[in-house]
């Protein structure tokens, strides 16, 4: 099969692979030798087999780990928010931000975002829509709070849950008292394009597209066209009767909870419950309402004894 100076590899009747020294008289490929065969085989089909396998198992468990390493540093979906201005974070496979981009100021990265980076993606935007806040951004007006999600890997299209990154927003909102309306919606990178553009965030061209769809009428001129508040206002909507489903209006006055459950588990306000005591030396029939006040005098109720509520067997005195 295979000759050199020193070893010749042959092929035997067995079908195996045997390697021997080189004769004095080199032989050609091909011929057929007749030598004493060794104590133990060289090299068997077996051993080939399993040689293969396992340089196959190898192989596989490289590219795994290759994967593996390099989608650490991928990005796989973005996540684009709009508060008072519109930022793109990308998010690797483990739902971690790997990178800031300000879509009004370009790629650089300011400190407070660079606090963004290698954390999960729902603890930043709670903590971009926090920073927004101690900066004022929603004292001189209701901005609107909106994310879109946008996968940028199909086999990984769910990378980012759309409900979960709505709650954390929505928790983050109600702690700091926050009044506005939350919009987290789910769209692609075709929109995202359209809207690259026509020089706006792909929140603000949801928005805009969705004021055409239903009539009406917003200069894209205008001043406004980038401004999901200012095209609201123009148009006399809102956010919330545009994107019902995606759509969902904050207010945390509104949400705190003002009752408190009694035993049973039904709600108890001040009006029911009393500060003094109802009398209990006249006890109501057993058989009357409860709970009841009539707005007007019954018939011969000035009339009946106050211990007649008894009932037939009580005592007269």
């Amino acid at each position: 099969m295979k000759t050199s100076q020193h070893n010749t590899i042959l092929y035997t009747e067995y079908g195996d692979y045997l390697k021997i020294k080189t004769p004095l008289a080199a032989p050609l490929l091909g011929q057929v030798m007749e030598v004493d065969l060794p104590l133990r085989k060289a090299i068997s089909p077996s051993f080939l087999k399993i040689a293969t396998i396992a340089a196959m198992l190898l192989l596989v468990l490289g590219v795994s780990v290759f994967n593996i390493v390099s989608g650490a540093n991928t990005a796989v979906a973005a996540v684009v928010m709009d508060i008072n201005n519109s930022k793109e974070l990308l998010v690797n496979s483990d739902a971690k931000v790997l990178k800031v981009i300000d879509l009004n100021q370009g790629t650089q990265t300011s400190p407070s975002e660079l606090k963004l980076l290698g954390k999960d993606i729902y603890t930043s935007v709670a903590l971009m829509v926090d920073q927004a806040n101690t900066q004022g951004g929603f004292k001189q007006g209701k901005n609107p709070v909106m994310a879109s999600i946008i996968p940028l890997d199909n086999r990984q299209a769910d990378i980012v849950d759309q409900a979960k990154l709505r709650d954390s927003i929505r928790r983050l909102m109600l702690e700091k008292n926050i009044s506005s309306d939350l919009m987290v919606s789910t769209t692609d990178e075709t929109t995202q394009k359209t809207a690259q553009n026509l020089g706006m965030s792909v929140n603000n061209y949801l928005v805009y597209k969705g004021l055409m769809a239903n009539g009406f009428v917003v200069n894209p001129k205008g001043s406004g066209y980038n401004n999901t508040l200012h095209m609201l206002t123009e148009a006399n909507t809102t956010l919330d009767s545009l994107f019902p489903k995606e759509c969902v209006t904050v207010n945390p006055q509104s949400e705190t909870p003002q009752e408190t459950p009694n035993a049973m588990g039904t709600p108890m306000t001040g009006k029911n419950m009393p500060n003094t005591p109802p009398p209990t030396s006249y006890p109501m029939p057993n058989s009357s309402p409860k709970n009841i006040t009539p707005s007007v005098p019954l018939p011969e109720q000035d009339n009946m004894p106050v211990n007649s509520g008894s009932g037939s067997h009580g005592m007269m005195p």
